[in-house]
């Protein structure tokens, strides 16, 4: 691929590259470029090769696993793809493709084995450019992944057939047909029988010639995975500079000011809502940080903070994380005594959880001294401690839910 830079406004700046500026993202680049390429280019080979049946019959069945997120429709099905969708596709998809192209016929193997070569080349090179550190030998196995890559994907070309390509193709085909049309009046009855099958293989073989002369692997974010190790050299690794974080910020800066405003010039509003907000918090943020280094601050400060943070800064109320069972928790005055939740508060939603969720046999007697003695059972959800990806020592705990989940064993209904 042959790109230039022309001019711009960085290339008035003093110690400023505008080659520099651009730095590799794995979230657009790969989960929300090459990937979601390279899924077009799989569901029209395995739909050419009869396996698109197997494919989304395999993509539905995968198990749960902690920190995977199951799919519950087949690829074809889901209209919209954000980044943690692709991200988890990039952990399954390789498994899910190797099983859905079992079992090929004679001609189907070495076509089969290409493209599976080819999506674990992509599936590597991804895995390896999120390492937090590198050293030599990752890199050049990063080279060696992009570069496989690279040999391997023209079993895919034929399925990045752009609109212009195919209106050149559909073009010159009636063009044949239309020639040809005038010749069957010249030929004889016995040879026009023959000409059908004639005609479909040499428009096959021709479709074919033109596809892969005029289609391509040239667009910019095939080119963008060559500049990843150069930039490893130079820069660091990969993640300190992922566009996800600001992503995310997109929640809080924009989606929830969308909401709350009416949509009269929204983006204005969007604005003047978050700026304030934003201040606030930084100024109360500030204000903490100096409360903490009370014994190094004059005594008149310390009463200004005081009395600063006392009228805006919100109280915190301190909550207890139960983990596992426990011992000297038999009922809900027990639970209230450990947990600092008022019996009040407990009866009250005790009463309204019974009345909004329970079948009318079933439903809670309303009588504070019978809900006192409820028993109570505290149950903790299958937790897996999983290793940190590229560190010895630290593990994530992997769960459905991190609460603590509350069971009630009704001793009797209001007509016991």
């Amino acid at each position: 691929m042959n790109l230039g830079i022309g001019q711009n406004i960085f290339h008035r700046l003093d110690r400023v590259l505008a080659s520099d500026l651009y730095k590799p993202d794995i979230l657009h680049t790969i989960y929300l470029g090459l990937f979601k390429y390279m899924m077009d280019w799989i569901e029209a080979f395995v739909t050419k090769h009869g396996r698109l049946q197997a494919f989304d019959e395999h993509w539905k069945a995968l198990p749960p696993y902690p920190g995977f997120l199951v799919p519950k429709k087949a690829y074809r099905e889901v209209t919209q793809w954000q980044g943690k969708e692709m991200r988890n596709l990039g952990r399954c998809i390789q498994g899910v493709l190797a099983v859905a192209l079992r079992q090929p016929a004679g001609a189907q193997a070495i076509p089969f084995k290409r493209a599976l070569r080819c999506v674990r080349a992509l599936v590597d090179f991804n895995m390896m450019a999120q390492y937090r550190s590198h050293t030599p030998d990752t890199i050049a196995y990063m080279e060696e992944y992009l570069d496989q890559f690279h040999r391997m994907k023209d079993i895919f070309l034929e399925f990045r057939v752009t609109k212009r390509t195919q209106a050149k193709v559909d073009k010159q085909r009636n063009e044949i047909r239309r020639l040809r049309a005038l010749m069957r009046e010249c030929v004889a009855t016995s040879q026009r029988r023959r000409m059908p099958d004639d005609n479909r293989d040499e428009e096959n073989e021709m479709r074919n010639d033109m596809v892969h002369g005029l289609s391509h692997f040239n667009f910019i974010k095939m080119h963008l995975l060559s500049h990843f190790c150069d930039h490893i050299h130079r820069f660091g690794n990969i993640l300190m500079y992922s566009t996800e974080i600001g992503e995310l910020a997109h929640k809080t800066q924009i989606k929830q000011g969308w909401r709350q405003l009416n949509k009269n010039d929204a983006a204005c509003q969007i604005v003047h809502s978050y700026g304030p907000q934003h201040a606030i918090q930084m100024r109360l943020l500030n204000l903490q940080s100096l409360k903490n280094c009370g014994p190094n601050l004059s005594p008149d400060v310390l009463k200004h903070l005081d009395r600063t943070t006392s009228t805006v800064w919100p109280p915190v109320i301190c909550r207890r994380i139960w983990k596992g069972r426990r011992g000297d928790v038999s009922n809900i005055v027990d639970f209230s005594r450990i947990s600092g939740v008022s019996l009040e508060i407990i009866y009250r939603e005790l009463i309204r959880y019974s009345r909004h969720n329970l079948p009318i046999d079933h439903r809670l007697l309303e009588d504070h001294a019978t809900l006192r003695s409820l028993p109570i059972e505290l149950l903790r959800q299958l937790e897996v401690p999983v290793l940190t990806f590229q560190e010895a020592d630290v593990y994530e705990i992997h769960g459905a839910r991190s609460t603590v989940t509350l069971h009630f064993r009704n001793q009797g209904s209001r007509n016991d």
